[in-house]
């Protein structure tokens, strides 16, 4: 039976339209989503790229602000600290601060803050030293303090200050309690133990 004319069309429209089909996924569709993968990759990459390049930045500005803290420090040890032979040092550093406790005492109006101990304990070693301090000699000291809170604290603060000329470093701090039974508001009184070291200037260590 011969096939009507336009049924061939038909057939021939709807085969022409399967091979454009299978032209446009073999030829077109894999390539174009390989390609839109790819793109989509690169700017993920790129993504990655610049943040690395934004911490690689912070991370700069970060050794920027530790070198500029480091000389500081160094500007304030050799203009601050008070110059002094390694002999001389551990006599001059007790008496001052027996000195400092009176005058804290008295300031903080807190009869029972007291210097109990103070011990030198010998040169520390270079290696327990922040880097920026391992040049400088250095002395430890073991500190037993007992008074309120509030004066230990205060005490703590005015050495940080460096009341007494000389750069410190607690290395930790030890507490017992002792509350007032007659009075709930008052600050309680501490026992406090407190390993010290404490720098000398390079150029009064000679």
């Amino acid at each position: 039976m011969e096939i009507p004319n336009v049924m061939k069309i038909v057939l021939g429209v709807i085969l022409i339209a399967f091979v454009g089909v299978g032209f446009y996924f073999v030829q077109w569709k894999t390539p174009m989503e390989e390609r839109k993968a790819a793109e989509e990759s690169i700017v993920q990459i790129n993504n990655e790229m610049t943040q690395v390049q934004r911490e690689l930045d912070s991370i700069e500005s970060l050794r920027t602000q530790l070198n500029n803290a480091e000389a500081e420090l160094q500007a304030v040890i050799q203009q601050e600290l008070t110059p002094e032979s390694e002999k001389e040092f551990v006599a001059s550093y007790l008496a001052d601060v027996e000195k400092m406790v009176e005058h804290e005492r008295s300031r903080m109006a807190d009869p029972d803050f007291t210097l109990m101990t103070i011990a030198p304990e010998g040169n520390a070693k270079s290696g327990d030293s922040p880097a920026s301090l391992a040049s400088y000699p250095v002395k430890t000291f073991n500190m037993t303090l007992k008074g309120r809170y509030a004066t230990v604290i205060d005490f703590l603060r005015q050495l940080g200050a460096l009341k007494l000329k000389r750069l410190v470093t607690v290395n930790k701090i030890s507490l017992n309690g002792q509350y007032d039974k007659d009075s709930y508001s008052k600050s309680p009184v501490l026992s406090v133990t407190i390993p010290l070291s404490v720098y000398l200037r390079k150029d009064g260590s000679k």
